[in-house]
């Protein structure tokens, strides 16, 4: 836990904090929008609205922003989505913070609000699903050590970052939905032993680490962790890449489609891998 601090910075010479706000629970229907300066809700809003009210709880919700109007209602400056929520569960009222403005300056906060906010980066957003216990958290944590690896709860700079780590929180959380478990773990295990692979940072990045996961654990191999492992040390992954990036160029100087490198990596392991399988079986 850490205290609330302001050593750092000095205090500001000049604090006009405007009236004081008050809280208080506000029917819904005393709520409106000014569309001169609110968001009008588009289709992505609405699929927000329902995620929202999907997973509904009030420890979630925090007081709606809002600023007393003509005939008894209040301007919504901040929480339009988190109270039309509200309304799609059904409840009547939501909690608000009222503050007494003029029009100009419920754009002013409007704008304020919106631009200043801090946004929460998937690392934040996992270490915090992590510490509630949620389930998707614990078994993405749980599959990555398994494996003998780390999501990781923090971003850092490309010197840092080590074999093992696993910086791409959705991208891992996608491939922990979609693929056996216990082919996930023997492909981390894999990658963990490969000699080239353990010992190699660049090659745990984002854009080569996922089509490996997912070429390795969507693949019907056959193979355990430990000739995965091998397999890997024979695979010639570095030629793969400069094929896939000459590919590309090529492409671009004579104007033709683009290729997508991550799928055409994902494609090209998976490929070898089941013509390894083939071989074997014809041997």
């Amino acid at each position: 836990m850490r205290m609330i601090e302001t050593a750092q910075y000095a205090r500001p010479e000049i604090i006009d904090s405007g009236p004081a706000p008050m809280l208080q629970w506000l029917k819904i229907a005393q709520l409106v929008i000014d569309d001169s300066y609110q968001r009008p809700l588009a289709l992505h809003n609405w699929k927000a609205i329902a995620g929202i009210a999907a997973q509904f709880r009030w420890s979630r919700f925090s007081p709606v922003f809002a600023a007393p109007v003509e005939g008894g209602l209040f301007a919504v400056i901040d929480g339009q989505h988190r109270t039309h929520a509200a309304a799609l569960c059904g409840f009547s009222e939501v909690p608000c913070q009222i503050v007494q403005m003029s029009l100009a300056e419920q754009a002013e906060s409007f704008a304020a609000v919106n631009g200043l906010v801090t946004k929460v980066t998937p690392h934040q957003l996992f270490k915090a699903a992590l510490a509630g216990g949620e389930a998707k958290a614990l078994r993405m944590d749980a599959v990555a050590r398994a494996g003998g690896c780390q999501v990781m709860t923090g971003n850092a700079s490309s010197k840092l970052k080590a074999p093992g780590q696993i910086y791409a929180v959705r991208a891992f959380g996608k491939c922990v939905e979609h693929y056996d478990e216990t082919r996930l773990v023997a492909a981390l295990q894999a990658l963990m032993a490969a000699e080239g692979y353990r010992d190699t940072p660049e090659l745990w990045a984002g854009p080569v680490l996922f089509p490996l996961i997912r070429a390795l654990a969507g693949t019907d191999h056959g193979l355990n962790s430990a000739d995965l492992a091998r397999w890997l040390e024979e695979f010639d992954i570095f030629t793969v890449i400069d094929e896939i990036e000459n590919e590309t160029k090529r492409r671009a100087r004579l104007v033709l489609p683009r290729i997508a490198k991550t799928k055409a990596l994902e494609e090209a392991v998976s490929n070898a891998l089941a013509d390894g399988k083939a071989k074997a079986v014809a041997a």
